[in-house]
Formats: structure tokens, C-alpha cells, sequence
């Protein structure tokens, strides 16, 4: 079920003040021509009314709430781009009904559209309306949130709307029925949880924050999952340097072995009354294959002369 465009003139809209800016009707939207209609856009993007401007003075309610909806857009954009699902999910962006004064929302979402970035939602644009709403409320206007926007966003047609309590620590979500009623519901809470049809989430607040389930799974927040990558990292780190650990006992024994050999045999040669040349010598101390001195140690046993050591190797 999809937001339906607002009709101008819709009788259970709010009043607008007539100083705010409105965005164009979809007749006015239909007579212009693509130039006309961006500059249209950037003229309202350009142009604020005094209440809007209380209102974005009003949404500065510091890191708590700023955390709290980021943390919400990109969780939510992470998700659905893992799985492909063609969704928009924006924060504080602009949304413009046609003959209607622009509002900013936290977070906002609409389904099966494309997900890349835009400069704010207009409705006639786009061909629909937003489907999902989501305030973060800390410390602004209760009013507004639990009871203005429930009146408006259900008679524009926005599907559902959830605001998030901060200091309560809970949720409100609402729905608008299948009949077609511009009235909201209240979404029943199921241990704690609301789904969201739109999100197809369940939407819950654990340990003074907003969480998102997939039914039994948890969704990662982005910095859930970078710290998740920044352990295994490090993990992999200390794994690697065991193993280079371990790789440099292993060559300093094996070079222990090495000349442990290799001074056995000069000593049995020297024993025995054998000379070797300082070639010889060399060749004994610098090689560096086990299975030669060990054959090279057995031949000085029984050798007359030091080149005897070497004929056994000349194939290897």
C-alpha cells in the first residue's frame, strides 16, 4: 500500500498559514517544464517562514537526539542495500505535498523507489508520497509530535508514523487502516516491539536506544559494525604475529640444527686427522639442507679425505 498524493483542498488537512511556503499543486506542477520545475524546487529549498525556522530551531535538541535518528537512517540504509531492496531512507530531508507547506521529518522512508540520495522529496516529482515517518523526540514540542503530526501525516496519507521517546524510553506507532480511512490506529505493541509493515521491522527500544528486529535478528548499527570489523582485525593482527612468532622459533631452531651439524662434522674431521680447505669448510658451515649434513656427517666417519663428504650430493 503505497502514501497516496493529497488532493488539494482536502477537508481533513490542518490549515496552513498562508506567509509559509507551499510547494506547487499538481496542476501547477504538470504546467511547467522541467527548468521551471527545478527552479521551483530550489526556491522552496531556498525560502524558509518564520515558523519554520522556530521549528528547525526547535528539532536542535543536541547529540541525543542527532545520534539517535542518524544512527536510525543508517542502520536502515545498510540493511536494505545489503539486500537489494529498493527503498529510500532519508534524515531531516524536506517533504513537499503538492499545495502544501514543506515539513521536515527525522527520519523518513519510501518503498520501492530508488534509494539514491536527493535534495529533498517532492511529492508530484516522484509520483508518491512517503510511506513512513519516524521522530525522534527529546526535548521539542510534545504537541506537535504525539498530536499535530498524528492528525496530519494520517490525512496526507503517510501509511505510518512512529515517534521515538527518549526520555520515556518508549515508542508510539501508527497505521492507517485498509479502508482507506484518514484516520491513524495505534500500532498494538507485541512484547515490547512494533512492526512495521512498510520496514517489514520490528521497531524497540533496548537500553535507551532504537533497534530494529528481522524477526529474531537484531539489526547491526553502522557503528556496531565497524567495531565488530575493528575486532576481527585486530584479531586477525594478533593471529599473524603468533604465527610470524612461531615462524621465527621454528627458523632459529632449525638454524641451531644446522650448525649444530656442521660443527659435528668439521669436529669429526678434525678428530680423525682430516684437513679440510677453507672451500671445504665454507661449503660445510653455508649449506642449508638438513638432509645433506646429516649425510655429510655420516660419510666423515669413515671418509679419508674431505672430498669423499661431497660426492653423495652432486645429484641433489
Amino acid at each position: 500500500m503505497s502514501s497516496p498524493i493529497r488532493k488539494p483542498g482536502d477537508p481533513t488537512a490542518a490549515p496552513i498559514p498562508a506567509e509559509a511556503p507551499q510547494a506547487p499543486t499538481e496542476a501547477q506542477w504538470a504546467a511547467m517544464s522541467p527548468a521551471q520545475r527545478e527552479q521551483a524546487v530550489r526556491a522552496l529549498l531556498a525560502s524558509e517562514s518564520q515558523e519554520e525556522v522556530d521549528e528547525r530551531e526547535a528539532m536542535a535538541e543536541g547529540d541525543p537526539h542527532l545520534d539517535a535518528k542518524m544512527e536510525a537512517r543508517d542502520t536502515l540504509r545498510a540493511w536494505f542495500g545489503r539486500r537489494g531492496r529498493r527503498i529510500y531512507v532519508g534524515a531531516e530531508i524536506k517533504v513537499y505535498y503538492p499545495g502544501e507547506k514543506g515539513f521536515t521529518r527525522d527520519v523518513i522512508a519510501v518503498a520501492d523507489v530508488d534509494p539514491g540520495p536527493r535534495l529533498c522529496w517532492m511529492v508530484s516529482a516522484e509520483g508518491k508520497g512517503i510511506d513512513l515517518a519516524i521522530e525522534v523526540h527529546y526535548a521539542g514540542d510534545w504537541r506537535k509530535d504525539f498530536v499535530d503530526n498524528v492528525v496530519r501525516y494520517a490525512a496526507l496519507g503517510i501509511r505510518e508514523y512512529f515517534v521515538y521517546d527518549i526520555p520515556r524510553g518508549h515508542i508510539r506507532g501508527y497505521r492507517l487502516p485498509s479502508t482507506g480511512v484518514r484516520r491513524y490506529e495505534s500500532i498494538p505493541s507485541r512484547i515490547g516491539r512494533y512492526r512495521s509493515e512498510v520496514l517489514e521491522l520490528d521497531l524497540t527500544v533496548e537500553s535507551g536506544r532504537l533497534r530494529f528486529y528481522a524477526d529474531t535478528a537484531e539489526l547491526v548499527t553502522a557503528g556496531e559494525l565497524v567495531g565488530k570489523l575493528e575486532r576481527m582485525i585486530e584479531a586477525a593482527e594478533a593471529r599473524i604475529e603468533r604465527e610470524q612468532a612461531r615462524a621465527e622459533q621454528e627458523q632459529a631452531r632449525a638454524e641451531q640444527a644446522l650448525g649444530r651439524l656442521s660443527a659435528a662434522i668439521l669436529m669429526i674431521l678434525g678428530a680423525r686427522g682430516i684437513s679440510a680447505s677453507e672451500e671445504a669448510k665454507g661449503r660445510i658451515l653455508s649449506e642449508t639442507d638438513l638432509r645433506v649434513l646429516e649425510r655429510w656427517l655420516q660419510r666423515a666417519a669413515t671418509a679419508t679425505a674431505v672430498e669423499e663428504l661431497f660426492l653423495e650430493s652432486t645429484g641433489r
